[in-house]
């Protein structure tokens, strides 16, 4: 990882130059923080540490105290409404409220995704560098070149600047809530289905492919994907090799360009439940990672359903298969009322999509078989990983209306227009089917 910080470098892969503009990424002890910053700033500079009531205590407290070379500018966030923070546009504004005009030289962040990706978008907005200070390995937006939150009801990645500086204290983040570590565990799970989709896309659509992100991140995450259980021990090395693979994950993105290497069909499910949730003003279902783990585990029975399939089977069932989207664009805005026209603006462009995907499908069939189907691991590896972690497989653990789950599983591919697994499923007419089936307890 240290290796890529910081470079500019012309890929051997796909041959485009690749730039990190991260600056340093640091495991080190928190009381050593005020000495590592020195090193980047003058001292007097003015930092704004943001944080919410809980991170405050964890770690926030501490660093404003530590940083006694530095004007600090605390501001910590108020729950609004929710039980903890989440990445909301009404909190971004209260930030930009808080730091415009001030002469801020640093943002940082003191918390995990929420905290993360506001701290992000503030600083991209007003040119701010971030630095970020996990308090747990829960996900992997502290590398990340984007932002995710939710504005009018949808759930939007956009492209930001990544933090420039990192600081990992591995006392800190073992000591995290453990539902905290399981949610970046099973996050983690997405990578290699995240870049199969992609991978797709760019054999029918033609988009820019390249194959080191996969590389780095599978190099990484054989040191524990398959040691879950270590988890409810806090195993401080599990734990550092674990973090260590998430923030590889964020510099696969910037790699990519995009979210694309990190974020598939997977990612989806769980932006639904967001969206879902945020609507109908309920608590989030859990944890941003656990709800990804989920969507893993059903993407993989999704590949598994798919891989047996020839090219004539493809081109019978795409000939046999009719969607009415009129009638799934109505399902989808009215369970999203206040989002309404944003959506039908996704929907419209993922419905052009899926029109050149279908063009391509068949006669590209072979080549998606040989390189997408080849980079994922079987319904029962994940299942196997999941439950060494303790971590949920099955929506039906955090979700408990059925006829909620099965809109989940065949609406949320239409809340980006990023094509996926869960697109060619559909549109062959066996999506439908594995949910069913799924939804029964038979897969």
């Amino acid at each position: 990882m240290k290796a890529l910080l910081n470079t500019e470098f012309k890929c051997l892969y796909c041959g485009r130059v690749h730039k990190i503009d991260i600056k340093e990424i640091i495991f080190g002890k928190i009381e050593q923080i005020n000495e590592f910053i020195k090193k980047f700033f003058l001292i007097d500079s003015k930092i704004s540490i943001l944080c919410d009531n809980i991170t405050w205590e964890v770690a926030g407290k501490k660093i404003n105290n530590i940083l006694d070379d530095f004007e600090r500018v605390p501001l910590i966030l108020k729950n609004k409404g929710e039980k903890r923070i989440i990445a909301k546009y009404e909190y971004f504004e209260k930030i930009e409220e808080n730091i415009k005009d001030k002469n801020i030289n640093l943002l940082l962040t003191v918390g995990t995704g929420s905290i993360t990706d506001l701290g992000k978008l503030v600083g991209n907005r007003y040119q701010i560098p971030v630095m970020s200070f996990p308090t747990a390995p829960s996900m992997n937006g502290y590398t990340s070149p984007v932002s995710a939150y939710i504005k009018d009801g949808v759930k939007i990645t956009v492209p930001v600047s990544p933090c420039k500086y990192i600081y990992v204290d591995d006392e800190i983040i073992s000591n995290a809530p453990i539902e905290l570590i399981k949610a970046g565990f099973a996050d983690s799970l997405a990578k290699s289905f995240a870049n199969a989709d992609w991978k797709i896309s760019s054999i029918i659509l033609e988009e820019k492919f390249c194959q080191l992100p996969y590389q780095i991140v599978s190099k990484a995450e054989r040191e524990y994907i398959d040691k879950g259980d270590l988890i409810l021990k806090r195993d401080k090395e599990f734990i550092h090799n674990l973090m260590e693979t998430l923030n590889l994950g964020g510099i696969s993105m910037i790699i990519a360009g995009s979210s694309a290497p990190a974020s598939g069909g997977e990612h989806l499910i769980s932006h639904f439940l967001d969206m879902y949730a945020y609507q109908n003003n309920m608590e989030p279902f859990a944890y941003h990672g656990l709800q990804v783990g989920i969507g893993v585990y059903f993407c993989s029975l999704v590949y598994e359903k798919l891989k047996e399939l020839n090219d004539l089977e493809i081109s019978k069932k795409l000939n046999q298969k009719y969607i009415d989207y009129n009638e799934k664009e109505k399902v989808l805005t009215s369970l999203f009322n206040s989002s309404k026209e944003l959506l039908k603006e996704i929907f419209k462009k993922k419905v052009n999509n899926v029109r050149k995907m279908k063009e391509k499908l068949v006669e590209r069939w072979d080549d998606i078989k040989k390189t997408a189907f080849t980079m994922i691991y079987t319904p029962n590896e994940i299942k196997n990983f999941l439950n060494k972690g303790n971590c949920p497989t099955h929506l039906n653990e955090i979700v408990l209306d059925d006829a909620l789950i099965h809109k989940i599983l065949t609406l949320s591919r239409f809340i980006r227009d990023r094509i996926t697994i869960l697109d060619i499923a559909d549109e062959i007419g066996l999506l439908d089917e594995i949910v069913k089936g799924y939804i029964k307890g038979n897969l």
